[in-house]
């Protein structure tokens, strides 16, 4: 058996907490990465369902006021509960909110913009939320621009949103 003296104990005690300090810091350093990778893919993917779950809300306003005025009575109890009731009802709200909230984060970016920047702003709109679906092509051609020109907006426009989805925590400060 091997003696160490207490200060190869040290030593080798601080080399080891070194290097897990160091071992953890990357992992974190990974994990805000994926998380910023995250909020980005879900930005994408509202964008990108906007028009959809706008046509889906038109059709739930009058469902969901209509589904708010009926009684129990009213329903057929041997298909359906009180549980899902409710659950169909939720799920209604969800959308016309989760709409409510890209548009209203939307309205946010536009007034975030300055002069300069609202290019980035009509690019996505045309892209994404307009009652129009634009192609990349038509894009350029309403803006004057080239369709790189239209990708890059875009990917600004986008850059630009996570904080006034999420707030505070999608910035990444750095040490």
């Amino acid at each position: 058996m091997m003696n160490l003296t207490d200060e190869q104990l040290k030593f080798i005690t601080e080399v080891a907490s070194e290097q897990a300090i160091m071992a953890y810091k990357e992992n974190e350093q990974k994990r805000e990465v994926a998380k910023q990778d995250h909020r980005l893919h879900n930005i994408k993917l509202l964008l990108k369902n906007y028009r959809a779950l706008v046509l889906h809300c038109e059709e739930l306003k009058d469902e969901l006021e209509e589904f708010d005025e009926m009684s129990i009575q009213e329903l057929d109890i041997e298909t359906i509960n009180i549980e899902s009731i409710e659950s169909i009802k939720r799920s209604k709200r969800k959308s016309i909110s989760m709409v409510y909230f890209i548009q209203g984060k939307m309205e946010a970016y536009k007034r975030s913009c300055n002069e300069n920047e609202l290019k980035y702003y009509h690019v996505l709109e045309k892209r994404y939320l307009s009652s129009t679906k634009y192609t990349i092509a038509q894009i350029a051609e309403l803006e004057n621009i080239d369709e790189r020109t239209v990708h890059r907006y875009l990917k600004k426009a986008i850059e630009d949103l996570p904080v006034i989805f999420f707030g505070v925590s999608a910035i990444r400060f750095e040490n």
